[in-house]
């Protein structure tokens, strides 16, 4: 059902992709059929040079050193300065270097005592300043390079010992990889590829989520076991040796695909291998013991896992946990780390009768134990009371159940269900698919006693068919996200956009202030609000998303980067003295594949860089404008690095519902004395209130590439009502 689901909207999204190319593209042309001038063109690169595609090895064994690939787009890693590591220490990066166009390497001195599991890789560089990330692991087994030709079984590659890491690559298409091993009778073998669990993925023609299939072979080419989808993507093979002699793995892309973003590690050898761990969270400041399961990892192995955020500041909800010995590949496995109190669920619970009662708020870790597993539990409400009832399963901790929520009352008769939680997160999706997670709004309609029931609908059970309900009263709130989170400003002293979405629930309509925090001294960032729906300014399009802008120093060097957050307040009316002020941080997302939805991941940091200037940059004069609906004006703007260049092509941009975010048609300007006059027209669909616009170059017109990029700090516009 998932895949079917995937590939339905995958076709939709190519539908809708070469829509909006065409339409920018003759947006493009249009802008540009004028008389011929001297044209200062846009020369910043595309957004999507700043996009990190692959690592190759994606992983090393600690007390080692690795030569890694680091695969780009374009120019967009050329210059590189430093690889950027979050998570875990251990790691210290040697002999960097710019091999080519679109490709670097580096070799990381990985400690002995370094931490296994996963870190986050980015490329400082001065083209593209810092890319998105991508993964590598920290493994304890002795690790492998696949060695071509290797595509047969006459050809098969000799892996000399084992347990071991087999690093892979399946390029071009129909490329095949298969390795030889020798086993023992009665060797409870595993074979496990991790990819997906790592975001590897395609681009371009071939973009989408690497998916592996493995088959484990005799010495004669026969099939003793295959796999596919195993844990998400990734296929994972069990199997006990029926005697002693060679034995052959056979892996490959489904329908033959090949591309050189499609890297893998096969763990083989009879080891533990984590697939899934119990509880999947917990509440953040806290410590619990939890137990992993999976393939050879012996009943009743923990860890002690304490949560490494103690406050709400850090926006990122997840943490990773590995095995506790160090004799494993270092694949980990996520928990969610919650706001809530927290408790297990507590068998047996198959009927109301047997219903735990749960007090607000709390968080339930729970699995369905059996096929038709039901999960009961009740609530004591006062009468209109209004709470959630939210599963978290299939998003962030990849459990692979598809839930349903129902409450009764006392006398059995349904009151409320959810199967799958509405929420459409559009162009900034950071999950694999649409969700299968349940979240139902319910309102008490008396003073008593509810019944939540939890089921599951495709007849999952067993230590994977895990779940994360919470249940906390509902009241007016709002969440944030931006993009991109890492924000490239092209020269000291010039300005960059980020973009932050609002979503907002249970009537939260007031005004919500955003702010960049965490810059260092002489940086600089923009206050921007979106804007309530009260009186005569209903929800509109311009109130799910703002832009933030942040400026560089004047004097800062190309490589510098510095992190920073984006914090949201709201602002009740000056009437409502008492009306209670919520504070959210935003979520990071970095960018996976550009165009596209589906490939944002949640990122644990975010950062601006500063890279080398690629062409003219402009700074805003006009600082404030006030116009009525309907009316025109201009703005005035300075261009940097123009030289003897007349005109420039320029757009007003103003962030929407949508993936455009051009306010005015982009138009070649003439530059006069390094003063452009941008002309705007407010559109009647534009309410009266307080927006942040701002000046940009025309180099794209997608937020998906990471519009407006070069742009003016925001310019507070006023609209106020037509006469």
């Amino acid at each position: 059902m998932v895949r079917t689901n995937f590939e339905a909207r995958a076709s939709l999204e190519f539908v809708s992709r070469r829509i909006w190319n065409v339409a920018f593209a003759w947006l493009g042309l249009s802008a540009l059929i004028l008389p011929v001038v001297a044209v200062a063109q846009p020369m910043a690169p595309s957004y999507t040079e700043c996009r990190l595609d692959a690592i190759f090895p994606n992983g090393g064994q600690r007390g080692t050193s690795v030569k890694v690939e680091f695969k780009g787009v374009g120019h967009g890693l050329a210059d590189p300065k430093e690889i950027v590591i979050d998570g875990p220490g251990g790691i210290a990066v040697k002999e960097l270097k710019y091999v080519k166009i679109g490709i670097v390497e580096a070799t990381l001195e990985i400690a002995a005592d370094a931490p296994l599991g996963r870190r986050w890789l980015r490329v400082l560089n001065e083209r593209s300043g810092l890319t998105s990330f991508a993964h590598f692991v920290v493994g304890g087994l002795p690790e492998q390079i696949e060695a071509e030709p290797n595509n047969d079984v006459a050809h098969a590659q000799l892996v000399d010992t084992t347990p071991t890491i087999l690093n892979g690559r399946i390029n071009p298409q129909a490329d095949l990889d298969v390795f030889r091993f020798r086993g023992k009778a009665g060797q409870k073998i595993v074979a496990a590829i991790a990819a997906h669990t790592l975001d590897v993925h395609g681009q371009y023609k071939t973009y989408g989520i690497a998916d592996f299939s493995l088959e484990l072979l005799d010495a004669n080419g026969r099939t003793l076991a295959a796999a596919e989808d195993t844990l998400g993507f990734d296929p994972v093979v069990e199997y006990a040796l029926p005697s002693d002699g060679e034995y052959l793995l056979r892996v490959q892309l489904l329908n033959y695909s090949g591309f050189p973003e499609a890297v893998y590690r096969l763990t083989l050898g009879e080891v533990g291998y984590p697939a899934t761990v119990f509880p999947p969270g917990l509440q953040r400041g806290t410590s619990v013991d939890v137990e992993l399961a999976g393939p050879n990892v012996s009943h009743g192995t923990k860890q002690r896992l304490e949560s490494s955020s103690t406050n709400e500041a850090s926006a990122f909800p997840l943490q990773f946990v590995t095995l506790p010995d160090s004799n494993h590949s270092g694949l980990d496995v996520p928990v969610v780390i919650g706001s809530h109190p927290e408790i297990i669920e507590t068998e047996p619970n198959n009927e109301a009768a047997q219903a735990a009662l749960l007090s607000l708020p709390t968080t339930v870790n729970a699995r369905f134990q059996q096929s038709g597993d039901a999960d009961w539990y009740r609530v004591k409400l006062n009468a209109q009371q209004k709470v959630w009832f939210e599963i978290t399963a299939h998003r962030f901790i990849r459990s692979p159940v598809d839930t349903l929520i129902q409450v009764y009352d006392t006398n059995g008769k349904l009151l409320g269900e959810n199967d799958d939680e509405v929420f459409e997160p559009g162009y900034e999706s950071y999950h694999d698919f649409k969700t299968t997670d349940s979240k139902l709004l319910f309102t008490a309609p008396a003073e008593g006693e509810f019944f939540v029931k939890v089921t599951e609908q495709s007849g999952l059970h067993g230590s994977r068919a895990m779940y994360r309900l919470s249940v906390e009263e509902a009241r007016p709130d709002f969440r944030l996200t931006h993009f991109p989170d890492v924000v490239p400003v092209w020269g000291p002293g010039s300005t960059a956009c980020v973009l932050v979405r609002v979503d907002r629930f249970v009537g939260c309509d007031d005004d919500i202030d955003l702010s960049v925090q965490g810059l260092p001294t002489g940086w600089s960032s923009t206050v921007a609000t979106s804007l309530g729906g009260k009186g005569i300014r209903p929800y509109n399009t311009y109130q799910l998303k703002v832009f933030v802008t942040i400026t560089a120093p004047a004097d800062a060097q190309p490589g510098t980067c510095v992190p920073f957050r984006i914090v949201g307040r709201t602002r009740p009316p000056e009437a409502s003295a008492t009306a209670e002020v919520r504070e959210r941080t935003s979520l990071p997302l970095t960018l996976f594949y550009s165009s596209d939805t589906g490939f944002f991941r949640v990122s644990p940091q975010s950062r601006v860089a500063v890279a080398k200037p690629q062409g003219p940059w402009v700074e805003a004069i006009t600082s404030e404008l006030t116009l009525k609906s309907g009316d025109s004006g201009t703005i005035q703007v300075r261009v940097q690095g123009a030289g003897d260049v007349k005109a420039m092509p320029l757009v007003v941009n103003l962030a929407t519902a949508g993936v455009a975010c051009a306010l005015t048609t982009p138009q070649i300007l003439p530059i006069k004395d390094g003063i452009v006059e941008v002309p705007i027209k407010i559109p009647p669909e534009i309410y009266p209130g307080t927006y942040g616009i701002t000046v940009a170059q025309t180099w794209s017109s997608d937020i998906r590439n990471g519009m407006p990029g070069p742009s003016t700090p925001l310019i507070k516009l006023t609209v106020t009502p037509a006469k």
